[in-house]
């Protein structure tokens, strides 16, 4: 695997002289119009922008007055750093330029500046950003697994996304999604209200939106045009009927809404915390039927990602019914039937039977999630549906994030509602349920399988529903955890590393594994990300060490595939919003 560093350019590499500037002051000078179209410009035509880039030139002929000063710095820069292109902006940059529009009040905005000087204070105001971005907080020095999960988790979340990727597993989930929504008896009163306030009847006119809105957004960017794409309704010829307004409305911001962010102030934070409006409300709505689409990463994970999140107020226990009813049960269960090599599999539990029933059987204490046997390497499956508050990606605060991150996949002490306090007793998750389950087999106390052989190598996996959380770094932490509790409980025992993974991995590669088998995939992955001791038991995981990475290369598939399943996806979209 190979992994780029890339510095951001940010304000006091530029301007080392100055003091911190007021982005607030600065942005209030003008108008808000012009910010959020100027804002959605850099979204969509530069995305990672780049000085020098003569195709994607930032200042025009109104900025003439400041180019001299800016050249002057950028050849010191240059100097001084070696470096000859520098980075600017990125998605992440323009969406929080974004969050800080919409958080001034409108009639704060006085439309006074002048023109020569709208790039150059947007220019600064976008370092100053990339500056605050680019600031973490640690009480401990990190590791660099540590360090690497942190900057895909937090910077890359929507930067470092491959949109196309994106769109199948939107589309993946989605499909899974609304069949249950639609179906599950559970689901009747969050499916009505969801109707309700979007203002539908039927789930497809909710899909069917949002498959027309990225539909025009891959077209404008195939053509490559500059300035800012607008959809307007007046002028647009939607024969088909695809845009539905109320659709439209609910997933829109209003041009002159006031969306409180503050820094400085943690509750003023809550309405937009980790840009927890913009992914709910990937649109702006800057008149009467006419929209932009401000940010297309945002735009293609809502179909999903943000769908939970509509629901869940309508259930009683929304967390717990979602992990456990319909993403252990409906999303991953029935998915990984479809991996099984049946020429080696001498075990499953669930049976494939007790899956595809349409009454889910309650499952039993320390029952894992799914147990495979492939001859005598036992395949233990922990499945999770984890959600980090967007306070904590804001904040940046590694040392909380891994004790929230313990707390979901190690052992869960803390309550997802924060006013009930600690739990009496600790719970058993992720990695605790793993080596309890690993004991009891050691102990001829598993009663899912009694013909497990006396000589046998565990291979636990985590698999979690979000492949946001799988990037390189997340492994070695949780391995770092396991480790140490497997040489207390279970000394001298064939345990394997755990696996990390996705669902979305079980989806696309689903071919891989039935015609290879787990164990043997797993075991060509350990050969590339674990050193085992001469006597194969104890081991050392790499730090950067990734199982969604190693499928990606080590079983690629080819740009033609890549389009075929995108085209496969939205096809099967298509024919559910008929």
């Amino acid at each position: 695997m190979n992994i780029t560093i890339e510095k951001i350019l940010e304000f006091h590499a530029l301007f080392p002289e100055e003091k911190e500037i007021d982005i607030s002051s600065v942005l209030k000078k003008y108008s808000r119009k012009d910010l959020v179209l100027s804002s959605n410009v850099l979204s969509h035509n530069y995305g990672r922008a780049y000085i020098p880039d003569k195709n994607n030139t930032f200042f025009s002929r109104h900025s003439e007055k400041h180019l001299k000063d800016l050249n002057n710095r950028f050849e010191h820069l240059t100097k001084i750093s070696s470096q000859k292109i520098f980075c600017y902006c990125t998605t992440k940059t323009s969406l929080e330029l974004m969050r800080i529009i919409f958080s001034i009040p409108i009639n704060e905005y006085k439309n006074d500046g002048d023109i020569e000087d709208f790039e150059y204070d947007l220019f600064r105001v976008i370092l100053q950003i990339n500056e605050n971005l680019m600031s973490f907080n640690s009480t401990n020095e990190q590791d660099l697994a540590t360090l690497s999960f942190l900057n895909f988790f937090i910077m890359n979340d929507i930067s470092g996304q491959d949109v196309r990727g994106v769109f199948i597993r939107q589309v993946q989930y989605y499909s899974i999604l609304s069949e249950f929504i639609e179906t599950y008896p559970a689901c009747d009163k969050a499916k009505e209200t969801f109707y309700k306030s979007v203002g539908i009847t039927k789930m497809s006119d909710y899909a069917k939106t949002w498959l027309a809105l990225v539909a025009l957004d891959f077209e404008y960017q195939k053509k490559q045009e500059k300035g800012c794409p607008v959809i307007d309704l007046n002028r647009l010829q939607d024969v088909d009927g695809t845009l539905n307004i109320p659709v439209l409305d609910f997933l829109s911001i209003n041009l002159n809404e006031h969306i409180s962010y503050s820094n400085a102030e943690i509750k003023s934070r809550d309405d937009n915390v980790d840009y927890r409006i913009f992914r709910s409300r990937p649109l702006i709505k800057i008149s009467d039927k006419k929209y932009i689409i401000y940010s297309f990463p945002i735009l293609v994970e809502r179909l999903y990602n943000s769908l939970f999140f509509d629901l869940k107020d309508s259930f009683k226990d929304a967390f717990n019914f979602y992990n456990k009813d319909f993403v252990e049960k409906v999303l991953f269960q029935p998915q990984v039937l479809q991996c099984l090599n049946e020429k080696i599999t001498s075990k499953i539990y669930p049976s494939r039977e007790m899956i595809l029933c349409d009454d889910k059987i309650k499952e039993e204490d320390n029952q894992p999630d799914f147990y495979l046997r492939e001859n005598d390497n036992l395949i233990l499956f922990e499945c999770k549906a984890i959600r980090i508050n967007g306070e904590l990606k804001d904040k940046s605060d590694i040392d909380e994030l891994l004790s929230i991150l313990k707390n979901k996949l190690y052992n869960s002490i803390e309550n997802i509602d924060k006013s009930r306090g600690k739990k009496k007793n600790a719970e058993r998750v992720g990695v605790t349920q793993l080596v309890q389950q690993m004991k009891m087999i050691d102990a001829d106390t598993f009663k899912w399988d009694n013909k497990i052989p006396d000589e046998v190598a565990y291979y636990p996996v985590i698999i979690l529903e979000d492949p946001r959380f799988v990037v390189p770094g997340l492994s070695y932490i949780i391995n770092s955890w396991y480790k140490q509790l497997i040489l207390q409980e279970l000394p001298g025992q064939m345990c394997h590393p755990i696996v990390v993974t996705s669902i979305d991995i079980l989806m696309s590669y689903s071919h891989i594994f039935k015609a290879k088998g787990f164990h043997n995939i797993f075991d060509k992955y350990f050969q590339k990300a674990v050193r085992y001791s001469d006597n194969d038991v104890t081991w050392t995981f790499g730090p950067l060490g990734d199982f969604n990475v190693f499928m990606q290369e080590s079983y690629k598939l080819s740009p033609k595939k890549k389009l075929q399943l995108f085209e496969k996806y939205k096809n099967i979209l298509v024919k559910q919003t008929q």
